[in-house]
């Protein structure tokens, strides 16, 4: 089996590729942490209650907060370290960075690389009902920008009775090569955590989305996913293809509909760090206490893939003297407040050197941002709309349909913050709807 090829989508725009410091770098270990922020909670996720007291020495691995009821995770030490206390510390979420509670670990060991790859139980010929049972007892979170608990999202899969389960690999953002770098050295991996995956929530079809320029290093991926019954689709690279509502239409040939996610058409999508991390909770019976991430960036003296921490300060990482850093990429990133740590939904945080200031003007109509919005809204008149505060009439116009790509921002030539402003409006629609009010 070759890997198949896709067509494209209306919209969107080539961006750069700029992945050439960090897209050959082997993953190796993070450097030393001062100090780790461990989250007890996530966007949706109930918080853990911690069940470890100040002083205390704990090893890496060890249970410091035990979930309570509903959708919460245990959360357990991914260093060997020293309790110093609950703290806050900074998550990132839906709309940027919110705050949380953190487990201080202090006077910690060195961080390990990522765990050699040794199966000690064989799950290809365990039933579903079996990897369910096994899914349910996990902790693990899936990998992408808001986590949610992994039994969480089989359990949805189950109920929306999806037949197709896509890994999304894209990874079309300029710098980004973390799942990149997953799939050269962990491929076979991957593959095998789909398979569970997939025979989990009982899909009829599984793919594997990737870079239609990069199938040449992707070649040990063949005979494991023929093996697995999961095909590989070379995609273009035009951005933004990895979003989850465009891949579906691309690869399932359905449309989401506005306000509604994949799963309501019968597709799950999941990531390769996800992926990854199902299958040494399963396959090798110990957890992930971190994940791969991309540091890039001028601001860097050194950019790479590391496997660094949950809890790891992002700024001791990417640290830009004079600048700033990004979480999450260079077109829907934000930027990192002073105690923004490392979580499940970090794949990447970028360096970057002071921009010098230049004011925004008047929209001069040129119709950039709509010939290129991949959602087909007419983003200047949500612009007029936020500018108005004409909820009602951006709610009329679609604007639940923005998938936050950034591209309107980027092509603007009038430097307006739309990509921003048409998430505000989103967000504040969504926050209407489960009674918030309406934020001004």
């Amino acid at each position: 089996m070759l890997f198949g090829r896709y067509g494209t989508f209306a919209g969107g725009i080539n961006l750069p590729d700029e992945k050439k410091a960090t897209l050959g770098s082997p993953i190796r270990a993070c450097p030393k942490p001062s100090r780790l922020l461990v989250p007890l909670a996530g966007e949706g996720v109930p918080s853990a209650q911690c069940c470890v007291t100040p002083g205390q020495r704990v090893q890496a691995g060890e249970r410091i907060a035990e979930r309570g009821e509903g959708q919460g995770v245990n959360v357990y030490a991914p260093l060997a370290g020293r309790v110093g206390g609950l703290t806050m510390a900074s998550v990132i979420g839906a709309a940027g960075f919110f705050r949380a509670p953190a487990i201080e670990l202090t006077d910690v060991s060195d961080p390990p690389e990522l765990p050699a790859a040794e199966a000690t139980v064989d799950h290809r010929t365990a039933s579903a009902q079996t990897l369910r049972e096994l899914l349910e007892g996990s902790d693990v979170l899936t990998h992408r920008r808001w986590p949610r608990p992994l039994r969480w999202w089989v359990r949805q899969g189950r109920q929306h009775e999806c037949t197709t389960l896509i890994v999304n690999a894209m990874e079309n953002q300029p710098r980004v090569t973390a799942d990149h770098r997953l799939l050269v050295e962990r491929g076979p991996q991957v593959i095998a955590g789909a398979s569970i995956l997939a025979r989990a929530v009982g899909v009829k079809t599984a793919m594997l989305a990737v870079d239609g320029r990069r199938t040449g290093d992707y070649r040990a991926l063949v005979a494991p996913a023929r093996e697995a019954g999961i095909q590989l689709m070379a995609l273009s690279h035009k951005y933004p293809i990895g979003v989850d509502a465009i891949l579906v239409k691309v690869l399932a040939r359905r449309e989401v509909p506005l306000g509604s996610n994949p799963m309501r058409l019968g597709c799950v999508i999941i990531d390769a760090a996800t992926a990854m991390a199902a299958w040494q909770e399963l396959s090798c019976q110990s957890r992930l206490g971190g994940r791969v991430v991309t540091l890039a960036g001028e601001g860097l003296a050194e950019a790479g893939n590391f496997f660094v921490p949950f809890g790891t300060p992002c700024l001791e990482l990417a640290r830009s003297p004079g600048g700033f850093t990004v979480h999450g990429g260079p077109m829907v990133g934000s930027r990192c407040p002073a105690d923004a740590v490392v979580t499940a939904a970090t794949d990447v945080l970028l360096a970057l050197g002071a921009r010098p200031s230049r004011p925004s003007t008047s929209c001069i109509r040129c119709g950039w941002c709509t010939d290129n919005c991949p959602a087909r809204l007419n983003v200047s008149a949500l612009n007029d709309h936020f500018e108005l505060g004409a909820l009602d009439a951006a709610r009329s116009a679609g604007v639940i349909a923005c998938v936050e790509c950034g591209i309107c921002t980027y092509v603007c030539p009038s430097r307006l913050p739309l990509s921003q402003r048409t998430k505000g409006l989103k967000h504040a629609l969504s926050r209407s709807r489960r009674g918030g009010g309406e934020p001004t």
